[in-house]
């Protein structure tokens, strides 16, 4: 089948390649990931619940669905955790956060941080109950929103 041809003319390779095509495994699209999160909380009910997307995404999905479901449970685990799981810029967006921070704020934010990342030697001043809320919240929304 020939490529749609362009204004141009000419068959754009970015028209050649169909979504249906596409290895499921290989793709984080907004199919393949709404269908990992389906499985992963409502594994037994996943099938029923992708009944409500469109004819040919559903057919992707179900696709997805079956394979996930055959994984066994630590690579489907592993799976939700690289695709919701924190981004690759974390360690960028903890640094301008803590570089930004008053000392105190500072000090707050590295008890709330994972020991992989504070300093070596890092040991906690008291901080008031707000300034812990406040770290807490901060650190959470870098990590997972």
């Amino acid at each position: 089948m020939a490529p749609a041809p362009t204004r141009l003319g000419h068959g754009s390779p970015l028209i050649k390649a169909k979504i249906a095509l596409k290895d499921p495994q290989r793709t984080s699209g907004f199919v393949e990931r709404t269908t990992l999160f389906l499985v992963a909380l409502k594994k037994a009910q996943a099938h029923e619940l992708l009944d409500g997307l469109a004819s040919a995404p559903r057919e992707r999905a179900r696709v997805y669905a079956q394979q996930l479901v055959d994984l066994d449970s630590a690579t489907r685990q592993a799976r939700v955790a690289r695709e919701f799981g924190p981004s690759a810029s974390l360690p960028t967006r903890i640094h301008e956060l803590v570089i930004r921070s008053p000392p105190r704020l500072r000090n707050a934010l590295y008890a709330h941080l994972p020991p992989s990342v504070r300093p070596t030697g890092f040991v906690p001043a008291p901080a008031s109950p707000a300034l812990q809320a406040l770290a807490s919240r901060l650190v959470r929304e870098l990590r997972f929103g």
